[in-house]
């Protein structure tokens, strides 16, 4: 029952629209559910990355450098661009309010680029796009 709800959270992600059910089953097999406190940093600067985050409730700030970069809200990614590129952290994440994430690891998101057909281009768009915003 638990999967059943984490993959129909999965289908109200931007990233994952489009999918099947099937497509994210797996995914969410494999993906844990956090709850984060209020003025908690989920992401350090400079830590590694182990994870993505897909926020489920609540709202987050970006800031980079102790700049803020933006405020995140349900249904948006969070940690994409260190998992896939194995490295550190580009920048910090605080719970503005409590957070609920559903927090998938490297190799479950790998698995799933690697099967579910068309998440790829999806997660590389919704990199750029993220890079086109910082870098605009």
């Amino acid at each position: 029952m638990i999967q059943h709800k984490r993959a129909e959270q999965l289908l109200q992600v931007p990233l994952f629209r489009g999918c099947s059910k099937r497509d994210v089953a797996g995914l969410a097999k494999a993906a844990r559910v956090e709850q984060i406190d209020a003025g908690h940093v989920v992401i350090s600067e400079g830590a590694p990355s182990p994870n993505l985050y897909i926020i489920l409730a609540g709202l987050a700030e970006v800031r980079r450098d102790g700049e803020f970069i933006a405020n995140l809200e349900p249904g948006e990614t969070l940690g994409e661009m260190g998992v896939i590129l194995d490295e550190p952290r580009s920048a910090s994440v605080k719970a503005m309010t409590p957070l609920e994430l559903l927090v998938l690891d490297r190799s479950s998101l790998q698995e799933a680029l690697d099967t579910v057909p068309g998440l790829g281009w999806k997660l590389l768009r919704s990199v750029a796009a993220r890079l086109s915003a910082d870098h605009g």
